[in-house]
């Protein structure tokens, strides 16, 4: 074997050789050719934008404007082929909707990489004022794609060739990620070099477990049990989850129960029905920590050792039924690819996941419970699950929260002013320093803003005003802090870009801000409350607020919010053509008359709800593609499904029907009842107020708190009112006795004279709408009204709460909802609201009774409350290490490291018996593989080396295997937990590990190495074995083939993944065959391999056989 060391000239062109005998890492410095320079085809970003030489674009189309030019560059695009260092995009296809268009990304070959969707904000001012959007169906989409794609709409106005070219680019690079130069002189220290050189493959991990392979864990116990104590003292719990050697996730809970104490349990109702479905948890996880703790420095920046270790802190927010999940939960939930097996049983649970989503008695009057609930399986309770708001905070976390923080500390400032100065820094486009003497005053505002809100939001205290003298920061305490006050105040803050909202009105849901970008996002990409979701769980009240819109637009007077932004296409409201290829028109610039015409006519194109939800439910399958509103009926207009989702997603008040039992006694039937509230969440603690100080001004208030009483209004003035609440800021009906909301005692009087019948209904409407009225809850305060006689006149608006929606319905042949409640609460009769004697409250002279409105709410919580108290979660063995964790001085006198008398112990005759037959390694190398190879190699020795367990590290390399050729590696798995059949089989059969031969490619890390057990024989699947092992002995794991493999995969962690494949039990166990002792030969490991990537679809890496025969 030759000694010298190969050289790669940086100025050849020729391909390394092939077949030469691979020497030891210790024997390799490579010189890598620096990368040719770019051109101008190569990196469009140094083009002029709309050069029509550059991109193909014609000189006829660069005189073109708007929609017209957007309609000629995409068929431009079209017809040109853009490709860039073996990708390519095909399938280039004008979209449904306005100003959109979709394509797929591919590999020369065909493979499939990613499918993208872009959207152009405003075809009227492409191509010089638009924004391009971009997002990817696919699921689940690598982070360093989406990292790519979210620059995309920060790059500015240019054309679709100049922006697919630079992304085509980027997406190139990510996948062929080329090393650095090194100058070919230099002789530096090889692990300097080699480090140096193979940075990228550490940074770019697809799992934010940290699949690379690091150093060693840097964990401080002593600080992590602090930050525990001082968690479980705020009443938190804290979670520790370990994944055997370095890697790790912290867990912080709060019951959501809990969170009743400060925020209205109506709101969490509004904001997702499943919050109080049943015991759980708000769980908030952290990962991406590279086994380093602390990971920030006093002033909110990542410790060294962190910056080392490339930690990227990621966060996620869900619903758990247990104070934190269950280790395997957890990587799914931080983890992006997933093995064949657990989409399959993904897939098998589908029933019962809708079932979750849309039907169990989840509400504390039962009327949304599922009509074939009986019949459908009981969801896992073991997941962890997102909710509607779980999107949105976890981009909140993972995008502002450390740079606030930051702010916070580095300017002394609050919550509030710190986010004041993020955002206002973003939208100016310079350094918080450099914005803060423009927007200093907005910023203290803002703090003094918030001290105010702390009179009727009861807002978690702030951990960094009473924290450790030594200026340590608990990142997981302060963390869940912020989360849950932006949870408390997630309505007063836009849900897309999370700045504040400016608005006249106060909304009790989340809602949007007026900017164009986040409409976009909102209603377009359906980044608000999920229509679908809405439509299944509450058809009639998608039905109401439908008809009611179109009430309003085909009377006159719907106003804003109106769906502008939203990239509506119409047809011309005069029918002159348009000049437009589609001969429609965009909404936006239509008058406001012709608007509500528009908005009419498009809702009237709308098939019946009920219809629409019985296709949702026929077509929603886990697994497959989620069904589009558009195919139910092609020729429906793409606009019609637009407006519908506006409908839906603009309403920020509560609605729900009411079952018997909960209505209005006294009232006709004909007359429909909702439970109706409005308003910010706070806006009951501040009605509460009033209703104590009222008692402390009024003897008559001690017995009667509030008083009821009806406002009615004509029909077309609902859909604002459920959108803005009962303001006087536009008259409808007069004000003869003075400014205020004016209330009636008698039912019929508001009804009959106010609440007009409408002359327009929805023709697909199962209500059918004709008349409106509100029941309200007024402090009993008459004397300070503006008037008692005739009419209540209100001008104090925090002296009102709506309580009731009734609905005069055309046909009241529904059904109405019935009370499911017993499976929450036990039926019993509800108490009555005591009314004041002195205001009445009738409907045609005859007394009416109203229920209380909180009593089966105020008894579910009741119900959840000792759910949790029954529970008695105990902390599991791994948080039990932090909390027992005790230092231990060293002994001075012991001068050698105390061994581990149980720890897992190698046995080198049975790997020597076991690796006799072997094949010669792979003949094939790079020098890019190879010193891939040599970084990866010597950091798992360095992490076998310094591991404290060998038991706890799961798998080993025998040193003495380590041959001169890298391409060849012999790993051991073993200790698996005891209780696992394959455990109990190995140890009756005395066997001591698993193992594994692994052989690199010559493309590696760009292509998957090939992973098969020599010793011990698995029984196969087909014979009732398990553990997603092949006949062959090969592994069944999607993460190995072509289309699951990414670079930055380290070996160590792969090891990791299968191990936890071999522990699986589903859909069966591991078990040993009974000609265990049989080594498997590489022909039927590869037979099995190709077999089993041919049954789930997989790609197989090219060269496969070279890898595995040569």
């Amino acid at each position: 074997m030759s000694s010298k060391r190969p050289r790669v000239s940086g100025g050849s062109d020729k391909e390394p050789q092939k077949g030469a005998k691979h020497q030891r890492m210790a024997d390799y410095t490579f010189s890598i050719p620096s990368p040719p320079s770019p051109s101008i085809s190569e990196h469009p970003s140094m083009a002029a934008a709309g050069d029509p030489s550059d991109f193909g674009v014609t000189s006829k189309s660069t005189n073109l404007r708007g929609r017209k030019r957007f309609l000629a560059d995409l068929e431009a695009v079209q017809r040109a082929s853009i490709e860039h260092r073996g990708l390519r995009l095909t399938d280039i296809q004008l979209g449904e909707e306005e100003g959109t268009f979709n394509c797929r990304v591919s590999r020369t070959g065909g493979v499939h990489v990613l499918s993208l969707n872009f959207l152009v904000s405003d075809t009227s001012e492409y191509p010089s004022d638009h924004v391009l959007f971009c997002y990817s169906s696919d699921e689940p989409v690598p982070e360093q794609f989406k990292e790519a794609i979210d620059e995309i709409p920060r790059q500015g106005a240019l054309s679709l060739r100049h922006t697919l070219d630079g992304l085509l680019t980027t997406f190139a690079k990510i996948l062929n990620r080329e090393p650095h130069s090194v100058d070919e002189e230099e002789d530096q220290d090889e692990e300097e070099d080699v480090d140096g050189i193979f940075e990228d493959y550490d940074t770019y991990s697809e799992d934010n477990l940290g699949i690379t392979a690091k150093n060693k864990s840097n964990i401080d116990m002593n600080l992590m049990q602090r930050d525990f104590n001082e968690m479980i003292v705020w009443n938190y719990r804290p979670g520790y989850i370990s994944f055997g050697t370095d890697e790790f996730i912290l867990s912080v809970s709060l019951p959501v129960v809990a969170l009743t104490r400060d925020i209205p349990a109506r709101a969490l109702m509004a904001w997702d029905r499943r919050l109080l479905s049943q015991s759980q948890h708000l769980t908030m996880l952290i990962s991406g920590m590279r086994g380093t703790y602390p990971v920030l420095e006093r002033d909110g920046i990542l410790h060294p050792e962190a910056s080392m270790r490339d930690a990227i802190l990621q966060f996620r927010v869900g619903l758990t039924p247990n104070y934190k999940p269950t280790k395997q939960d957890a990587m799914d939930a931080v983890r992006v690819f997933r093995m064949k097996q657990e989409v399959q049983n993904l897939k098998s649970n589908s029933k019962a996941q809708t079932a979750s989503a849309v039907g169990a008695p989840v509400s504390y009057d039962g009327d949304d419970a599922s009509e074939n609930n009986d019949e459908e399986p009981q969801p896992d309770p073991s997941t962890f699950q997102s909710f509607s708001l779980s999107a949105s905070l976890e981009s909140l976390m993972n995008d502002y929260f450390l740079r606030v923080m930051q702010l916070r500390l580095k300017y002394d400032l609050g919550w509030a002013g710190a986010e004041m100065l993020c955002w206002q820094a973003e939208k100016m486009q310079q350094r918080p320093e450099d914005a803060l003497n423009f927007v200093w005053m907005h910023v203290r505002a803002a703090d003094e803003q918030e001290a105010v809100l702390q009179q009727s939001y009861n807002l978690p205290p702030d951990p960094l005003l009473s924290g450790q003298s030594d200026g340590h920061i608990n990142l997981p305490l302060l963390a869940f802090c912020y989360l849950i006050r932006r949870l408390m105040l997630c309505s007063r803050y836009c849900i897309v870009c999370h700045d504040r909202l400016n608005t006249e009105y106060e909304t009790l849901k989340p809602y949007v801000c007026d900017s164009r970008l986040c409409t976009y996002q909102y209603y377009f990409l359906n980044r608000g409350l999920s229509l679908e979701y809405e439509i299944r769980a509450n058809p009639e009240v998608v039905d109401l607020l439908v008809s009611l819109a179109f009430v309003a637009a085909r009377e006159g007077a719907l106003d804003n919010p109106l769906p502008i932004g939203m990239g509506l296409r119409v047809a011309n409201p005069g029918g002159a053509p348009t000049g437009e290829p589609d001969s429609l028109c965009d909404f936006d610039t239509l008058t406001l008359p012709q608007m509500q015409s528009a908005i009419a006519n498009l809702i009237q194109t709308l098939p019946p709800i009920a219809d629409v939800k019985k296709f949702l439910d026929k077509h929603d399958t886990i697994g497959k593609a989620k069904p589009r509103l558009h195919d139910m009926n092609p020729q429906t207009p793409s606009a019609a499904w637009l407006v519908l989702r506006w409908c839906i997603a603009s309403c920020t008040a509560h609605v729900e029907e009411l079952s018997p039992v909960d209505c209005i006694q006294g009232i006709d039937s004909t007359w429909r009842q909702f439970r109706f509230s409005i308003g910010a969440p706070d806006v009951e603690a501040r009605f509460k107020t009033a209703l104590k100080a009222a008692q402390n001004q009024d003897p008559n208030a001690l017995d009667y708190p509030a008083l009821y009483a009806f406002h009615g209004s004509p029909l077309k003035n609902w859909h604002s009112i459920i959108r803005h609440g009962l303001w006087y800021k536009t008259i409808a009906n007069g004000r003869a006795y003075g400014d205020g909301v004016y209330f009636s005692k008698e039912g019929s009087l508001s009804m009959q004279t106010y609440a007009r019948t409408s002359t327009s209904c929805w023709s697909n409407s199962s209500i059918g709408a004709q008349q409106c009225c509100a029941l309200a809850e007024i402090v009993n305060l008459p004397q300070q009204f503006v008037r008692t006689n005739p009419f209540f006149v209100v001008k104090d608006t925090e002296w009102i709460m709506c309580r009731y929606l009734l609905v005069k319905s055309a046909s009241n042949t529904e059904e109405v909802p019935e009370d499911n409640t017993e499976t929450e609460v036990e039926q019993e009769v509800i108490p009555f609201v005591p009314l004041d004697p002195r205001h009445p409250i009738t409907m045609s002279t005859a007394s009416i009774r109203i229920p209380d409105p909180s009593y089966k709410l105020v008894k579910l919580l009741e119900v959840r409350q000792q759910e949790q108290s029954d529970a008695m979660d105990l902390f599991d063995e791994d948080d039990m290490r932090v909390f027992d964790y005790q230092a231990v001085a060293p002994d001075p006198a012991v001068c050698e490291e105390p061994t581990n008398a149980d720890d897992w112990v190698h046995d080198a005759a049975w790997v020597n018996a076991t690796v006799e037959h072997l094949l010669p390694p792979p003949s094939e190398a790079t020098p890019q593989a190879t010193m891939a190879l040599q970084k990866e190699l010597k950091s798992m020795l360095r992490e076998q080396e310094k591991a404290k367990s060998l038991r706890e590290l799961g798998w080993y390399m025998p040193p003495d295997l380590i041959g001169d050729n890298l391409f060849q590696w012999i790993v051991e798995l073993h200790s698996f937990e005891k209780e696992l059949p394959i455990a109990k089989d190995m140890e009756a059969q005395g066997i001591n590990s698993i193992v594994f031969e692994i052989r690199f490619p010559p493309s590696y890390p760009h292509a998957p190495p090939f992973f098969r057990i020599l010793k011990p024989r698995f029984l196969p699947f087909i014979r009732g074995g398990g553990g997603h092992v092949t006949g062959g002995g090969s592994m069944c794991m999607d993460l190995l083939t072509a289309d699951g493999w990414l670079p930055s995969y380290s070996i160590s962690a792969i090891l990791l993944q299968i191990k936890l494949a071999i522990s699986n039990l589903d859909p069966r166990p591991a078990r040993l065959a009974s000609n265990w002792d049989q080594a498997y030969n590489m022909n039927e490991a590869l037979e099995g391999y190709k077999r089993a990537a041919n049954t789930h679809g997989w790609k197989i890496p090219q060269g496969l056989e070279r890898l595995a025969l040569n």
